[in-house]
């Protein structure tokens, strides 16, 4: 069985810090977008365990551990017997803010689901997000979302817009981990209110849209990656009409209705050793 598995997108990311708990609490804006890994899923020798492998080269694979908890979880709940191999070919790069680990375990739990022919209920399929973690619980919603990470909520908005999108990825991997840990130290929240986002991805242009956008954790990203400073400028000087630093990742994201524009800018960036990617939001 061969599925695939969409990134994500967060447009924008807003930060609170729980004065009972110390905890930071994570609320973002996000698109599911077209770009995507390709998984193949078959019933494997019962004689065996699970295997998960990756059939490319992959920059960074410490997401085989949320497939291979996945998978246990998935057992633990359902007791099939079938195992099964699960070969992924990657895409999307790990550790850039782009949700593929979450996403092909996600995809992976499905497929599983179908070929052990079991029907689990949509509460049954959200405790198992739930244990699984890792924002599993979005990905199987996979709609433009607010999503509460702490909470595991997810609430779909209306996304009026269908622009083109373009990601430019620097190599650099900053770990979400260290990305929180380093905003406790010295980041600072911009105490925007995500509601305007939502209000006007569902009901103004883009460029109104693009006004609104904001990440707590764009400068402690920026200072980890100076880079991303200048990247961000030229999408600026360049009049596109919304662009950001996607969730706690080295990806930068615009968002046009002019293509050729993104086009440009792709080419750009990929001769300075970029990974650049044409995609669009799914609906």
């Amino acid at each position: 069985m061969i599925v695939t598995a969409n990134a994500r997108l967060s447009i924008s990311v807003e930060t609170t810090l729980n004065p009972l708990t110390n905890a930071l609490e994570i609320k973002s804006l996000v698109l599911p977008i077209e770009f995507s890994d390709t998984i193949t899923i078959d019933v494997f020798n019962t004689a065996f365990m699970d295997i998960v492998h990756y059939t490319n080269k992959a920059l960074h694979v410490k997401e085989k551990r949320i497939i291979d908890e996945a998978l246990l979880k998935m057992r633990e709940q359902f007791g099939y017997k079938q195992n099964f191999s699960v070969k992924i070919h990657k895409n999307i790069p790990t550790g850039h803010g782009l949700g593929s680990g979450a996403s092909d375990a996600t995809a992976v739990v499905k497929a599983v689901a179908h070929l052990a022919k079991l029907k689990p209920t949509p509460e049954q399929y959200y405790n198992l997000a739930v244990k699984i973690g890792k924002d599993v619980p979005y990905f199987l919603v996979n709609k433009p979302a607010v999503y509460n990470l702490n909470k595991q909520e997810v609430t779909p908005i209306k996304f009026k817009h269908n622009p083109q999108v373009l990601l430019i990825i620097h190599p650099d991997i900053y770990e979400k981990e260290n990305v929180v840990k380093d905003f406790l130290d010295y980041g600072e929240s911009l105490q925007k209110p995500l509601e305007k986002v939502v209000e006007l991805a569902e009901s103004g242009s883009l460029r109104e849209l693009g006004s609104v956008l904001f990440n707590d954790f764009s400068e402690t990203i920026i200072k980890h990656t100076p880079a991303l400073r200048t990247v961000l400028n030229d999408l600026k000087q360049l009049n596109v009409e919304a662009y950001g630093i996607a969730g706690t990742g080295t990806t930068i994201f615009a968002l046009s209705d002019n293509r050729h524009l993104l086009r440009f800018i792709s080419d750009k960036y990929r001769k300075q050793n970029y990974q650049t990617v044409m995609t669009k939001v799914i609906r």
